[in-house]
């Protein structure tokens, strides 16, 4: 199964800087029609002003997001999906388990962290620190936007991590 790290434009008013990260697994290929996608969304509530964080699970084609930037491709595992599913559920933004590095919740910490229990438990190796990790991952993001700029990019662009 591979396993990459699809990056969506943020909108404007939303919570987080940088790009959403969104983990995403498939046997072949990112451009299926329907990828595997894990994602933590982040709503904030108003009136109240209260931010809620959840999980949300899909299957769904990369292709059709308008907000896609690309994939940047971690590597691959050895497992299906339903296993993955029942791996990550167990990662919600409630468990407090897991340094952020005084980030907080954002998309890009809930995917790292899933990444990190993944080398963990030897399903798939990450030579990077958490750090080095976003700093590569934000950096790739970049060339893939640059690459789509001068028309190189395809509707699922992929950089190898």
């Amino acid at each position: 199964m591979l396993v990459g790290i699809a990056l969506h434009r943020q909108d404007e008013k939303g919570l987080e800087k940088g790009y959403h990260w969104c983990l995403v697994i498939h046997p072949e290929s990112y451009t299926a029609s329907l990828t595997r996608t894990y994602e933590m969304v982040t709503r904030d509530e108003r009136p109240q002003r209260t931010v809620t964080r959840q999980t949300r699970f899909a299957r769904q084609p990369l292709s059709l997001s308008p907000n896609l930037i690309g994939v940047v491709h971690i590597g691959q595992v050895n497992v299906g999906e339903h296993h993955m599913d029942e791996f990550l559920r167990g990662f919600g933004p409630e468990r407090d388990d897991y340094s952020t590095g005084g980030r907080g919740w954002t998309s890009a910490g809930w995917v790292t962290r899933c990444l990190r229990y993944l080398d963990m438990s030897e399903l798939l190796r990450v030579r990077l620190t958490d750090e080095e990790l976003y700093l590569r991952v934000t950096k790739l993001g970049g060339v893939i936007e640059e690459m789509k700029s001068r028309g190189q990019g395809i509707p699922v662009s992929v950089v190898h991590l």
